[in-house]
């Protein structure tokens, strides 16, 4: 089993983009939209007079060696950046020991991000997840990644809009940093190491070249959002947060992602508690519904640690979250109905019955939580020494739903 350990908290007041492929943080919340071209013409981010430029307006760096890159400049858009992109395009390059195109950068006048605009999905209509904002890291703005990569500088330091392109940079480059693996072959694995190289990329480069995001290192601004995070954007938050401190575990040096592609996490209790590779295998679970798929609609998927933990979160202390979620083994999120009256059942093996039993706690608080805020109807019940199985939504489904058979075979009926 995965061994316990409480995740640090850091407070921190940052100002930060929402920076990863058109949305915060790299969830795919809102439109991915490539902005035009604001009819300023394109300037390359070369010296002026025409003098050929030194070697730190190349990008070199001492000891660097030649030819990464020197032959693409990376042309702005709509207005000016308050560093030389080509330099730091080029450091990344280095970084990560890639040749890669120079992309194009349109700056943008953007209104800062507003997290209660992110609705609830269905499923989590259903566990009670809420809308909110983030009060605590204050404001934050989106950014877009790919050919153009898309800028709001809004009340952002200089720092941290180099730090924004840095991250965009990281997404764009791991296709050359993957190694031989296609990203389609991660799978689930994806979901983790997608975002969470962009970040430790960033924190990489904050590191070499002394940039702080107010004060902040890159997985701090991360961890922040992830503490403060609202409940429809919190899963989000953790995969990015919780993959970056797994990169960051697995990976020696910058030019090594390769490593952590070849060989990806098989679980997100993997990535949380940052376990090598084969360390602790997802238990066996086989979830059946009687009755047939028909009476399941639109899922039927793992949802694993990281997203439990961001359920208990809903209404539960981050030392009990650690407590209940630390020993996920396998689960099935099943949800019924339709988008309009959704709910769910949510079968959890763990580890061990001890382990079991602390999550069928917190579920029962949880419960008398979300139940006194109407935020959904709850029930939980237990199938053998180490499953738990959660009903949420509507009260008439969660009084009458049933679950049967054994820990690791369980049939799901809804009424």
């Amino acid at each position: 089993m995965a061994t316990r350990r409480t995740i640090p908290t850091l407070l921190c007041v940052c100002l930060l983009v929402l920076a990863g492929c058109g949305a915060p943080f790299g969830a795919s919340t809102t439109p991915d939209r490539t902005p035009a071209a604001t009819g300023t013409e394109a300037t390359s981010t070369v010296a002026s007079g025409g003098a050929e430029p030194s070697a730190t307006e190349r990008g070199v760096e001492p000891g660097d060696p030649d030819g990464v890159g020197e032959s693409q400049r990376v042309a702005v858009r709509g207005g000016e950046l308050p560093f030389n992109a080509t330099v730091v395009y080029r450091r990344v390059e280095r970084l990560l020991g890639v040749d890669a195109p120079a992309p194009e950068v349109v700056v943008e006048d953007r209104d800062a991000f507003d997290f209660s605009t992110i609705d609830p999905r269905p499923y989590q209509t259903a566990l009670g997840l809420q809308a909110g904002s983030v009060s605590n890291c204050t404001t934050f703005y989106s950014a877009s990644g790919g050919d153009p990569v898309s800028i709001t500088q809004g009340t952002l330091s200089a720092e941290a809009v180099e730090l924004i392109f840095v991250h965009e940079l990281g997404h764009m480059f791991q296709g050359q940093a993957s190694g031989s693996v296609e990203m389609i072959e991660l799978g689930e694995a994806s979901t983790y190491l997608t975002g969470g190289v962009a970040v430790y990329t960033t924190n990489q480069y904050a590191d070499r070249y002394d940039k702080r995001w107010n004060g902040s290192r890159p997985v701090g601004v991360r961890e922040c959002l992830y503490d403060h995070a609202p409940g429809t954007y919190r899963q989000t938050a953790g995969e990015v947060y919780f993959g970056a401190r797994y990169v960051e575990r697995r990976v020696d040096e910058p030019t090594n992602l390769s490593a952590v592609f070849e060989s990806p996490p098989e679980s997100a209790e993997a990535v949380v508690h940052r376990l090598e590779p084969g360390a602790e295998p997802v238990r066996s679970l086989d979830v059946t519904v009687d009755g047939g798929d028909r009476l399941a609609v639109g899922e039927r998927r793992r949802a694993g640690e990281i997203e439990l933990r961001a359920w208990l979160h809903a209404g539960l202390s981050d030392e009990r979250v650690d407590t209940a979620a630390t020993g996920w083994g396998a689960d099935r999120l099943v949800r019924f109905g339709d988008d309009a009256d959704p709910s769910v059942a949510w079968v959890l093996r763990m580890d061990s019955p001890g382990e079991a039993d602390e999550l069928a706690a917190a579920v029962a608080d949880l419960e008398t939580d979300l139940e006194s805020r109407n935020a959904t109807d709850l029930r939980s019940t237990r199938i053998g020494d180490e499953t738990v199985v959660a009903f949420a939504g509507p009260e008439s489904f969660v009084a009458n739903a049933t679950a049967s058979g054994t820990a690791g075979n369980v049939t799901l009926a809804a009424p």
